[in-house]
């Protein structure tokens, strides 16, 4: 059962990384230039950046206002691992060890909308208020 829905899936993978890499295309073509935020490279067909966004996480100062800001105009986001690092989870016994970039990473990662369904009014709309937040 599960082979066969993967199957069906198959099927229409290459319009899903398609449409997902538009929507990357469209969050960097108008949130480039926003100092405060550090983007993943932008879609490459042919080069070393060749990425499906199964995810798109950015980097943003003032991580936890911006979540909130989106969250209050109907904006959903993700942050990845509760934000902390794997070295961070106490009960894994790693509390001891620092690792400052990957720390720094988690205090700023969060994720933005990249699903199917979204609509590119609605992407607009998302940027629009990254802009307004910053």
């Amino acid at each position: 059962l599960q082979a066969a829905f993967i199957n069906h899936k198959f099927r229409k993978y290459s319009e899903v990384i398609s449409r997902r890499r538009e929507i990357a295309n469209y969050y960097h073509k108008n949130l480039c230039h926003v100092r405060s935020l550090q983007l993943p490279p932008p879609p490459v067909e042919n080069g070393l950046h060749f990425d499906v966004y199964q995810n798109y996480e950015v980097l943003a100062e003032k991580r936890d206002d911006l979540k909130d800001y989106l969250s209050e105009h109907g904006i959903g986001t993700l942050i990845q691992w509760g934000g902390k690092g794997v070295h961070q989870w106490e009960r894994l016994g790693f509390n001891s060890i620092i690792l400052p970039k990957t720390e720094n990473f988690f205090n700023k990662c969060i994720m933005l909308p990249i699903n199917m369904s979204i609509k590119d009014f609605e992407l607009d709309y998302i940027c629009q208020k990254i802009l307004k937040f910053y």
